[in-house]
């Protein structure tokens, strides 16, 4: 009988040997997984601070052959913008919305829209895009905006996506004005993008935050 005892206990440690080694064994393959997905994430703009965003901003655009000037801070109903003029096209800007250090949205603002700068436009958006994933090519970039305009019904001026890396891409057109404006956000920013709207572009190519009062 205390041989069979014996027998048990030391089953009993070997199975529970087993299980916290299994556990550990989890443990390690998901720390492993969580580090992966940081990596693979990399590319991502929400994962990135909002220097490293701005950089990558710089390089895309340069490569692009997109001239923007250098981005400066702008308080705007209560949230937080970095914004740059972009010299190819007038009354235009690109702008990110960020809280704390990281980036939660990046917009494209156009003042009027029409059937001679389609190009341009789409020159501007194919670059946001790829700001947004630092992976996406140029034709991919373009493929998604392409998508994008193709959902776009008969009087109907917003239209949007989630891609596959997790990012909701979306234009809004003021009907009234011509007024473009093109997004990209992983988060719920629809705050953001309401106030985004609210900023005007004068024929200078000033900001004008209006509400606020602050230039």
């Amino acid at each position: 009988m205390k041989k069979i005892f014996e027998v048990i206990i030391l089953s009993g440690m070997f199975l529970i040997g087993c299980a916290k080694g299994g556990k550990d064994e989890d443990k390690k393959s998901k720390e492993k997984e969580n580090i992966e997905n940081i990596i693979k994430r990399e590319n991502i703009f929400s994962n990135n601070s909002i220097e490293t965003v701005l950089k990558i901003f710089s390089e895309k655009s340069e490569k692009n052959r997109i001239g923007i000037n250098k981005f400066e801070k702008l308080i705007f109903e209560n949230r937080n913008y970095y914004y740059a003029k972009i010299n190819s096209k007038e009354n235009s800007i690109y702008a990110l919305d960020y809280s704390g250090i990281n980036v939660t949205g990046i917009f494209l603002k156009v003042n009027k829209v029409d059937s001679a700068n389609l190009g341009v436009i789409e020159n501007l958006v194919a670059n946001l895009i790829q700001v947004s994933d630092s992976k996406l090519k140029d034709s991919e970039a373009r493929a998604i905006y392409a998508e994008i305009l193709s959902k776009l019904k008969d009087n109907e001026f917003s239209s949007s996506l989630t891609y596959t890396n997790g990012i909701t891409y979306g234009l809004q057109i003021n009907s009234a004005t011509g007024e473009f404006i093109f997004y990209a956000k992983e988060a719920d920013t629809q705050n953001a993008q309401e106030s985004f709207q609210n900023i005007t572009i004068d024929e200078n190519s000033r900001i004008i935050a209006e509400k606020s009062g602050r230039r």
